[in-house]
């Protein structure tokens, strides 16, 4: 049922039939009411009530009212019925301006003045005063209502301050009695396609875990399908998101976010992108899109957070400017995903995290500062994993490789998001050392461009007459071999003299009873991987190698940070891995252990260039009962010196003591009063940590 009331009346209707325990004192504040005007209010609305052959609303002393189970059930807000008519409201001019406005955002035909004055049954005079307010509120949003003959009226101005106002006019719709028939009635909009958005948007909360409030479950569908009207008459957004929708593909918000939109067509991909994001936010302001000035602030925080990276692993990365285009590109989808708490599918990376890498991880989150500050919050995990795996196979491809002339070679074709393709190029490089892997694309670009290679791997099914290896984007131990043997079977990689792992295995079979079979294969494999393949392969010497009991030492009573740095320097003196000069610098480069020598709070590094005198690879470690206070006021017990003259192996040893960092061994040798109680923990440890590898 509905009532005929002015704006503000039918608002305190609706709000004490949605909330009859309401108090008077809380009605006045909501709607900044005097006593008097609820008076009026409540007199005009019983008035109503009374024309329509009901009981009144009464008030008790108390300021509680009473309201009875009829009123309840024909007025209850937001009960109504799709597609209910509202024949009977009598609009207030402000409700007018709105509904003319909603026209002229969603008309498909020419709207005239005689338009207006038939649909709202007002005068010509009326309309013309609510045309007036209607161009009155348009430019708040930089807009102007304009009328030619060609034309009738329409609305002037940027496509992303319309979309705004719209998004406003549909809230402030909603609010009416009966307000979402009133928008799907002025609209024409097929209440059919309400319901089927509604459900869609439903799926979304229930893949996502999320609640949309009532008021945005209401009008939420009604936007994205007047959104997509708009966009497929061509009324587009000009301002481009600077990534693409398949971009996206990692986020389980996008996967949930596709199924609202999966069936519309004539979409651009920018235009997807936009309706992604307003599902996924309250509000979408152009100060959330990745402009030119962001990419190059944001450019600045992974230049300092690279630059930090060499400085905690001591190294002097070649080629920084590649390095850097590569994680621009991956950090634009990665932007969205960071701002808007889009979650990666975190199983992806926890299951490929392998020691090295998982090592590799954590010293480029004690690197990330910079991109904390850029993004004024932390960065998941799971982003700074794929950053990892860039620097690492970054690290990996500028070493001096010679690639013999015959190598093959290969594409991978995968329509999952960068990131889930740089985890399948990374497995695909560890699994088939042979072959040189010279790119990832969509299934898009590898139709549009013929790259002449030998094979071509794929996630998803290619229409091609070429040879296509389709692959899990995400393989087990079991399905990477069975890979690896239809690849090597199904050709040429390997000349049939060629000795492979494959071919030695089948003979130690023959010969031998028991054979741990996979354990021999990985072991086989490791000895046929080149080294440009090995992204962080593990290499001798660990630091069980190196902590003997001559490079182990207990720090029992109180000792300062430059004693410290001396002790632990003069059995590496001895052993002539460092000149005196080593220690030196570092006396004068680190007063005070720096933050970012500190691995994950609990081991000090020391360690600087190997120009500052490191003649070799060497570590010596203190154990400081008291502790050693760092730059931020923290204490540290454990202290390990490293020098180093050769990146790659001092690199292998930094992510071993990151993981003992980490390990529950450390806690023994801080509590140890022996060296030799010291060399049981990391025994123990070694065990475990190349168990792992």
């Amino acid at each position: 049922m509905t009532m005929n009331l002015e704006e503000r009346t039918n608002q305190i209707f609706v709000e004490l039939v949605n909330n009859p325990r309401i108090t008077s004192k809380t009605l006045c504040e909501k709607f900044d009411l005097t006593r008097g005007q609820l008076n009026y209010a409540l007199k005009k609305i019983n008035d109503s009530l009374l024309e329509e052959k009901m009981s009144e609303i009464k008030r008790t002393k108390n300021g509680h009212f009473l309201i009875t189970n009829e009123i309840l059930s024909n007025f209850k807000g937001g009960g109504e019925t799709l597609g209910e008519k509202t024949e009977n409201y009598v609009f207030s001019s402000k409700e007018r301006a709105a509904v003319i406005e909603l026209m002229l955002f969603s008309k498909e035909d020419y709207l005239s003045l005689n338009h207006f004055i038939d649909e709202l049954k007002v005068s010509r005079n009326t309309i013309l005063r609510d045309l007036k307010e209607v161009d009155q509120g348009l430019a708040k949003y930089d807009l102007k209502l304009k009328y030619t003959r060609q034309k009738g009226y329409f609305i002037q101005g940027d496509e992303w301050n319309k979309r705004n106002l719209l998004s406003d006019v549909l809230n402030n719709l909603a609010l009416m009695y009966n307000g979402i028939n009133v928008i799907i009635q002025f609209a024409n909009i097929d209440h059919q396609q309400v319901e089927t958005f509604r459900k869609r948007v439903e799926l979304v909360e229930e893949e996502l875990e999320v609640q949309f409030t009532d008021e945005r479950l209401k009008t939420l569908p009604l936007l994205i399908l007047l959104m997509i009207r708009r966009a497929q008459k061509g009324k587009l957004i000009s301002y481009s998101f600077k990534v693409n929708y398949r971009e996206l593909a990692d986020t389980k918000e996008y996967l949930a976010a596709d199924r609202v939109i999966w069936d519309v067509e004539g979409l651009s991909e920018n235009e997807r992108v936009y309706l992604t994001m307003l599902l996924l936010t309250t509000n979408l302001s152009r100060g959330d899109i990745l402009s030119v000035k962001a990419i190059n602030k944001m450019k600045e925080a992974l230049e300092q957070v690279i630059a930090n990276f060499e400085r905690i692993a001591g190294v002097n990365l070649e080629d920084k400017e590649k390095l850097l285009d590569r994680l621009l590109v991956h950090m634009r989808p990665a932007y969205y995903r960071i701002k808007y708490h889009l979650n990666l599918q975190t199983r992806f990376y926890q299951e490929n995290k392998d020691a090295n890498l998982f090592s590799l991880f954590y010293l480029v989150k004690e690197a990330a500062g910079p991109l904390e500050t850029y993004f004024e919050q932390s960065v998941p995990d799971a982003e700074l994993f794929f950053i990892s795996l860039f620097i690492g196979s970054h690290i990996v491809e500028s070493s001096e490789i010679i690639h013999p002339e015959n190598r093959k070679k290969a594409i991978i074709v995968c329509p999952n998001g960068v990131s889930i393709a740089a985890l399948l190029e990374n497995t695909l490089r560890n699994l088939l050392p042979e072959i040189d892997f010279i790119t990832t694309m969509s299934a898009r670009e590898f139709y549009r461009t013929d790259y002449k290679v030998d094979y071509i791997f794929s996630a998803v099914p290619l229409k091609t007459e070429r040879k296509v290896f389709v692959v899990n984007n995400f393989l087990n131990e079991r399905e990477k071999r069975q890979l690896r043997e239809r690849v090597i079977r199904s050709s040429v990689i390997i000349q049939t003299e060629v000795v492979t792992p494959e071919k030695i295995l089948a003979v130690v079979k023959k010969h031998a009873d028991n054979v741990d079979e996979a354990n021999l294969y990985d072991e086989l494999l490791t000895l046929f991987t080149p080294k440009e393949s090995k992204i962080l392969e593990k290499k001798r010497p660990h630091l069980i190698d190196l902590l003997k009991e001559e490079t182990i030492q207990i720090f029992e009573e109180t000792i300062s940070w430059t004693e410290v740095l001396e002790n632990l320097a003069k059995p590496l003196e001895q052993k002539q891995v460092i000149t005196p000069m080593y220690v030196e610098a570092l006396k004068k480069e680190m007063p005070q252990p720096p933050v970012y020598s500190i691995l994950r709070h609990k081991i000090a590094l020391p360690h600087t260039v190997a120009e500052a005198g490191a003649i070799g690879v060497g570590i010596s470690l203190g154990i400081v009962k008291n502790g050693i206070l760092t730059e931020d006021g923290r204490k540290v017990h454990t202290v390990i010196l490293l020098a180093s003259n050769d990146k790659e192996e001092h690199l292998d040893l930094i992510f071993e003591m990151m993981s003992l960092a980490g390990d529950e061994q450390l806690i023994k040798m801080e509590q140890a009063t022996t060296q030799n109680e010291i060399r049981t923990a990391l025994i123990e440890f070694n065990e475990q940590y190349w168990r792992q590898k």
